[in-house]
């Protein structure tokens, strides 16, 4: 066999061989190559989307006012040439403007295919990230401004038009953060605008707004608003389907654009988004309520920026914690101006007793039982002593109740007063060895195998005036239990002999003074 017959055998054998291989993932290939083509169309349309489309059909596509949204089934399933002649050409009668470049417009025909493709196939969430990125933010659950002409319009509507008019007023400034801008309602509150509330009586729907509704996000107004400010707002639900039939309806405001880049902007942004999303909760410039105090020491030099964001995105773990998680409904951005926001609080937060408020613990069901007024129980009685407890003299350490230090003391270090310092509740005593070391959080590995963590004060106290601690430190210590952790009053470090008060004989923190 000479050589040029056996190049034709191996070149034959390979087309027989790579041709049926080539064939078979040619499919697959082809495949890939058009995800990999609508990704680049959705890509390069995303930005054309937020450039010149977001400020009317909103930046995630969830639509303002009368502008329809984008995100939505139909359009994804509408047939190419209907979207095609509709961005192209625009519609009649209609504020959507021709975009091709054969009606005026700015774009070709590749560019209004790429467009296309972004309807059928963005996910739209990403596409209002990739707004708040370039300083475009949506209006997140927005608050609409009412003209004085409109709100004379509603009250021109029948003689409780007035009211009807004030209760909108208070249904906009209120309510839209949970329950929509026109009452479709959301994850934090059912919808408002149904044919059920409206047939409720004024009376039910006063009490409701009045006292809330237990085990949702529904709180007591009765603090806020009058009572004649409940019942314009009840009147308002009542009659909703009068005005929405009027043609007069609330509309969401545009978008906003801010510079990322300058830190004022990206508070504006934090304190804007707290005082319409957040504040219902947490108070007026984070000073508590339904939810804890944010504008205290305690949460602030606790939490990292990351700790805080963590909360915002999947909201609270705490038992009974009724904070929602905001991470499908902020865009990162906007959850990072918040941070920024709170975290501008830090150095003149005070020092609150109980950040937590006295309602986040929910207390055992035994506690929550309503009590029987007919069977009061006295003091003294029954077999339980309290932990601590010395006889009959009602539980807790005993020089709580003779004033004179405690004799069975263990948290004392070597050459250190046994005296205990009163703190914020029922001394807790430990000796243990040092297992990790956060900044001014330790933890450490009691003497029965328990696990426990520790705040040793603000973390700014501690680097400059805390002892060192690590890991494997025999520690003693007293404290006390606070809302989630436990507060210290005095530390040893019996390894060392360096030993801290961190809480003075009353109780008070020593860098209060400092």
């Amino acid at each position: 066999m000479n050589k040029n017959t056996l190049i034709s055998l191996l070149a034959l054998l390979t087309i027989v061989v790579v041709l049926p291989i080539y064939t078979w993932q040619e499919p697959l290939r082809m495949e890939q190559a058009q995800i990999n083509l609508r990704q680049t169309f959705v890509n390069d349309a995303a930005v054309m989307y937020v450039e010149n489309c977001a400020v009317c059909h909103g930046a995630a596509g969830e639509g303002l006012g009368a502008m329809p949204p984008l995100d939505n089934p139909g359009l994804r399933e509408a047939a190419y040439d209907v979207l095609y002649k509709t961005i192209a050409r625009g519609r009649y009668d209609t504020a959507m403007t021709g975009w091709h470049s054969d009606e005026g417009g700015i774009y070709n025909d590749y560019q209004i295919d790429e467009l296309i493709a972004l309807i059928r196939y963005a996910d739209w969430s990403q596409v209002g990230e990739l707004a708040a990125v370039q300083g475009l933010i949506p209006p997140t659950l927005p608050v609409p401004q009412i003209d004085e002409a409109f709100l004379a319009e509603v009250a021109a509507l029948g003689d409780a038009g007035s009211e009807w008019a004030a209760g909108m007023q208070l249904f906009a400034n209120n309510c839209t953060i949970c329950h929509g801008i026109n009452g479709e309602g959301s994850d934090l509150g059912v919808p408002l605008h149904t044919a059920d509330v409206q047939a409720t009586d004024a009376a039910t729907l006063a009490r409701i707004i009045s006292e809330g509704v237990p085990g949702t996000m529904m709180v007591g107004w009765d603090k806020s608003l009058t009572p004649d400010e409940i019942a314009s707002l009840a009147s308002f639900l009542q009659n909703w389907d009068a005005i929405t039939a009027a043609g007069l309806q609330l509309t969401p405001p545009e978008p906003i654009r801010i510079d990322l880049n300058n830190p004022e902007e990206v508070l504006a942004l934090g304190q804007r988004i707290f005082d319409t999303t957040c504040a219902a909760c947490h108070g007026e410039d984070g000073s508590g309520g339904i939810g804890p105090v944010l504008n205290s020491q305690q949460i602030l030099t606790r939490n990292s920026d990351e700790q805080l964001l963590n909360v915002i995105i999947n909201g609270g773990h705490r038992p009974n914690s009724t904070m929602p998680a905001f991470g499908d409904r902020l865009t990162l951005v906007e959850m990072e101006a918040v941070v920024a926001y709170l975290r501008a609080w830090e150095p003149t937060a005070p020092q609150v007793q109980n950040p937590r408020g006295t309602a986040q613990g929910g207390g055992p069901p035994w506690l929550q039982a309503t009590p029987d007024a007919a069977n009061p129980i006295a003091p003294g009685g029954g077999q339980g002593q309290g932990q601590g407890g010395q006889g009959g003299q009602g539980g807790g350490p005993p020089w709580r109740d003779t004033g004179a230090p405690s004799s069975q003391s263990s948290g004392a270090g070597q050459g250190q007063s046994t005296t205990p310092l009163s703190g914020a509740g029922e001394t807790l005593a430990y000796n243990g060895v040092v297992t990790l070391v956060e900044g001014n959080m330790l933890t450490f590995r009691t003497d029965a195998g328990e696990d426990v963590t520790v705040m040793l004060g603000p973390p700014w106290f501690w680097e400059a005036n805390g002892i060192a601690l690590t890991p494997g430190d025999q520690v003693s210590l007293e404290g006390f239990a606070a809302a989630d952790h436990v507060e210290v009053n005095w530390l040893t470090n019996l390894t060392t002999d360096a030993h801290i008060n961190l809480r003075t004989p009353t109780g008070q923190p020593v860098w209060g003074s400092q």
